[in-house]
C-alpha cells in the first residue's frame, strides 16, 4: 500500500473518532442540563409545595354529635384552598379497637366553612367516650383534637365557691374554670364537667338548684380558659360541712379540683343593760320578788354574768335592807313570795341614819344555761327596826361570757 492510502485512511479514521469523542460531548452535556432543569423544576415545586404547606391556615370551630356521628366544622383562615384528606380516630376508651382511618377528600376555599366532617363516615360514637381525632390535609397538615375526653394529660382545674360559708340555709355558687393547658396543643372539644358532693362533717342537706350551665363547651383551643356553674342549697346545723369535687367526664386520672363549704352560724353573745322600774318598798318582814329586770337566753358558752347595782335607803336609823339576785325558767309575779334560785351572796345595807343612801353592788356568774330562757329578778327583804325600806337608780348588766 502506497503511502497516499495511508494517508487516507488515517484522516477517515481520526474524522470519525472526531466524530463520536464530539458526539458523546454532546449527549452528555445535553443529559446534564437535562438533569439541572429537572433538578431545578423539582427544587421549585418542592419549594412551592413547602411554600403552599407553610401558607394552609385552618381552624377546628365546632365538634358536636349528630345521629352518633362527628360533625366538624373546619373554617379556612389561610389564602388558598384547602383538601381534607383523612381523619384518624381513636376511641381513648377502649385503646383496643386501634386507630381508625377514614378518607374525607373535601375541599375549603379560602375564608369558607366545611361542615358535617365525620357525618359520612362509618362510625357510630359512644357519647360516654373519649376520642382522639386527626384531620390530615393533602399537603401534610395536622390538626389534633380531643372529643368528650381530657384524657391524655392533666387539665388545669379551679374550683371556686362563692360564698365558701353562711349561716343555716344559705345559696352558694360553684365555679369551675378549665384552662387547656395540654402541652401537644391539642383543642377540646365537647366538654363536659362532673360535680360531686360529700358530707364531711355535721347534719344537714345539699341541694342543687341549677347547673352545671352549660351542660357542655363545644371547643376550648389551647391556652383558653372556660367555666361551669352550679347552684346549690345548704341547710345544716352550725359546723355541716359539705366538699365539692368538680372534674371532667372522661378526664385525666385524678384530674379534679374541690372546695369546702360550711354552715357557720354566728350567734353574738348576748349583753343586756337595763333600768328597770324602780320596785315597790318593803317593811318588815318576809321579803318579796322584785318586779322583771331582764331575761337572757344564753345561745354560745351558757355561762352568763349578772351585775346589779343601785342604792336603798331606810327610813329608820340602822334599817337594814338586804338585796340578792335570783334568776329562774318562770317569772314569779312582783311581790311575790321569795322564790327561783338566789345565786351569790346578799347584800345587806344599813342606813347610818334615816334615809341615808347606801350604794350596793353585786356581781355573780352562773354556767349551764345555754338554751334557756332566764328571768331575772331581786329578792328584797327590809329588817332592823320598824320603818320602809326603797331601792331606788337600778341597773343590771347581763351578758354571755
Amino acid at each position: 500500500m502506497n503511502t497516499v492510502s495511508r494517508r487516507g485512511i488515517s484522516t477517515v479514521v481520526g474524522a470519525v473518532f472526531f466524530i463520536i469523542i464530539f458526539t458523546t460531548a454532546v449527549t452528555f452535556v445535553t443529559y446534564d442540563m437535562n438533569l439541572l432543569n429537572n433538578f431545578t423544576d423539582a427544587f421549585v415545586t418542592k419549594s412551592q409545595s413547602d411554600a403552599d404547606t407553610n401558607h394552609e391556615d385552618f381552624s377546628i370551630t365546632k365538634v358536636a354529635v349528630d345521629n352518633n356521628k362527628f360533625n366538624i366544622t373546619i373554617q379556612n383562615s389561610g389564602n388558598m384552598p384547602i383538601t381534607i384528606n383523612r381523619l384518624w380516630i381513636q376511641d381513648k376508651s377502649n385503646v383496643a379497637l386501634g386507630v381508625s382511618k377514614y378518607d374525607v377528600n373535601q375541599i375549603v376555599y379560602p375564608g369558607n366553612s366545611l361542615t358535617k366532617v365525620g357525618q359520612n363516615i362509618p362510625l357510630y360514637i359512644n357519647s360516654t367516650h373519649g376520642y382522639d381525632l386527626k384531620l390530615v390535609t393533602m399537603r401534610g397538615n395536622v390538626k389534633e383534637f380531643f372529643a368528650n375526653s381530657a384524657s391524655q394529660a392533666p387539665v388545669y382545674l379551679q374550683l371556686f365557691a362563692l360564698t365558701n360559708s353562711g349561716p343555716n340555709n344559705f345559696n352558694t355558687t360553684l365555679l369551675l374554670g378549665v384552662t387547656n393547658n395540654m402541652t401537644n396543643g391539642g383543642a377540646l372539644s365537647n366538654i363536659q364537667a362532673n360535680m360531686v358532693v360529700k358530707n364531711l362533717t355535721g347534719f344537714g342537706k345539699t341541694t342543687l338548684i341549677s347547673g352545671p350551665t352549660p351542660t357542655s363547651y363545644p371547643l376550648l383551643n389551647s391556652g383558653d380558659l372556660t367555666f361551669f356553674k352550679w347552684d346549690y342549697k345548704i341547710n345544716g346545723t352550725s359546723g355541716y360541712k359539705v366538699n365539692f369535687q368538680a372534674s371532667l367526664k372522661n378526664g385525666y386520672l385524678y384530674n379534679n379540683a374541690s372546695q369546702n363549704v360550711v354552715v357557720n352560724t354566728v350567734v353574738k353573745p348576748q349583753i343586756n343593760f337595763t333600768n328597770p322600774a324602780n320596785p315597790a318598798n318593803e317593811t318588815n318582814g318576809i321579803g318579796h320578788m322584785s318586779n322583771l329586770l331582764a331575761t337572757i337566753t344564753p345561745q354560745v358558752t351558757g355561762r352568763i354574768e349578772i351585775t346589779v347595782s343601785g342604792f336603798t335607803f331606810h327610813t329608820a336609823k340602822n334599817g337594814t335592807c338586804n338585796t340578792d339576785i335570783r334568776i329562774g325558767t318562770s317569772l314569779i309575779a312582783p311581790q311575790g313570795i321569795l322564790g327561783n334560785t338566789k345565786v351569790g351572796v346578799s347584800i345587806n345595807s344599813t342606813s347610818p341614819t334615816a334615809n341615808a343612801k347606801i350604794p350596793f353592788a353585786n356581781t355573780v356568774q352562773i354556767s349551764g344555761l345555754i338554751g334557756t330562757k332566764e328571768y331575772i329578778q331581786i329578792g328584797k327583804q327590809a329588817g332592823g327596826t320598824s320603818g320602809t325600806c326603797a331601792w331606788r337608780n337600778l341597773n343590771i348588766s347581763v351578758k354571755e361570757i
